[in-house]
């Protein structure tokens, strides 16, 4: 059966670290060992490097790869959810974009986050730190990625409640929404 892991390292900001982080013989050989059997890379500006990136072993997992799809990452992120017969549970390994985050919980999906520390207010850890602690994500670096891996695999994924949530209001703090809706108001 397949077993789908998306990687996406969102589409304005580069973030080479984690398309590298995934692709070292360690990570490959965590996601192997899970019983993964496709890799999915949404690698925005990386793409163009890609093909330097990529192992001579890459323990057996078909790779696809894409910069960047007008349309969104839906399509991809249903590959990683479980179907009768034919999927096992799945993974996202991304960046800490909160839209990115909302889309794999919406769906139920197990989500490793890595914040892109090279962004100017690292807003990401925030939510990363927040979304490990309540529970709905494995927070990782791109050094640890392997460990997250196997962590998030014997987690697997907690459902969300919707947007009445607690990880709903963390997420307008973080991205500043009530101020944004404030500040049209006034």
């Amino acid at each position: 059966m397949e077993k789908v892991c998306l990687i996406t390292t969102g589409a304005t900001a580069p973030f080479p670290e984690l398309v590298q982080a995934v692709l070292k013989p360690e990570s490959l050989q965590q996601l192997a060992d899970n019983g993964f059997t496709k890799l999915i890379f949404q690698c925005g500006q990386t793409f163009k490097s890609f093909e330097n990136l990529m192992p001579t072993d890459h323990k057996g997992l078909d790779i696809e790869v894409f910069d960047f799809k007008a349309d969104g990452l839906n399509r991809e992120m249903r590959m990683c959810q479980a179907h009768e017969g034919i999927a096992n549970n799945g993974l996202v390994i991304c960046h800490a974009g909160a839209g990115t985050i909302l889309d794999g919980m919406r769906l139920g999906l197990s989500l490793i986050v890595v914040p892109n520390d090279s962004l100017l207010d690292n807003h990401q850890l925030e939510l990363a730190e927040e979304l490990e602690l309540q529970g709905y994500a494995t927070k990782s670096t791109t050094s640890d990625l392997p460990n997250a891996i196997q962590i998030a695999c014997q987690r697997g994924q907690r459902a969300w409640a919707g947007q009445n949530a607690s990880f709903a209001l963390e997420v307008d703090k973080v991205v500043g929404y009530e101020d944004d809706v404030r500040a049209r108001l006034d």
